[in-house]
């Protein structure tokens, strides 16, 4: 397999997946330019001249929720994923990709300083509707971890949203949540994400 991605991109949050699952000698990472992402070799595998993109052998698949997906669901065994018929499948995947359609939204609307009241008048066409709702959605499933998001097993999602949490708290797109400090300290003490700057921020 290959990774194209960039060590400045969203690529990132795919690493310590692939620590998790012990296939860091099976993905070759491709870092690419952001210049060669509009080249049409690159084109040719994604058109939206993003990354990251995982190639395996035939199979092509972009935006790091179908990535985290895709490799959980190809090593199933590891246990990163719930099974289709696993009860637990549903509320996997709405975290998944709530933290790639709500969260993210967010993070951008907040990174471009967007106004206040232009956020307010288009809320109801905005996937995280207003800050609240987002607030109270994180707040209700983090106090509800045990200690992870779907009870014992440590899934894919808790590794995703821990990312994108210690970076977005770092550069204050949110605030550091009393419900978020037991699952994130939890997450800190994995090793796949040692050396990770933001982690090791964390109180």
């Amino acid at each position: 397999m290959q990774l194209y991605t960039n060590p400045q991109s969203r690529g990132n949050t795919i690493l310590p997946f692939l620590k998790e699952l012990s296939i860091e000698a099976q993905v070759e990472l491709i870092n690419i330019s952001y210049e060669d992402l509009h080249q049409a070799p690159y084109l040719a595998l994604n058109p939206m001249a993003k990354v990251p993109c995982l190639v395996d052998g035939d199979i092509v698949v972009t935006e790091v929720p179908a990535i985290i997906a895709y490799l959980a669901d190809k090593y199933i065994e590891q246990d990163f994923a719930p099974a289709l018929n696993d009860p637990k499948r549903g509320a996997y995947l709405k975290w998944l990709f709530f933290i790639h359609g709500p969260l993210t939204e967010y993070m951008d609307v907040k990174n471009l300083n967007v106004a206040e009241d232009v956020i307010e008048s288009k809320k109801t066409g905005l996937s995280f509707g207003d800050e609240q709702r987002l607030f109270q959605f994180l707040k209700q499933g983090l106090s509800q971890a045990k200690p992870y998001l779907l009870g014992d097993k440590c899934t894919a999602a808790d590794l995703y949203l821990a990312y994108w949490l210690v970076y977005a708290m770092a550069f204050k797109l949110l605030p550091y949540f009393e419900e978020a400090k037991p699952f994130l300290r939890q997450m800190k003490s994995r090793a796949s994400v040692q050396g990770i700057a933001w982690f090791d921020a964390i109180e």
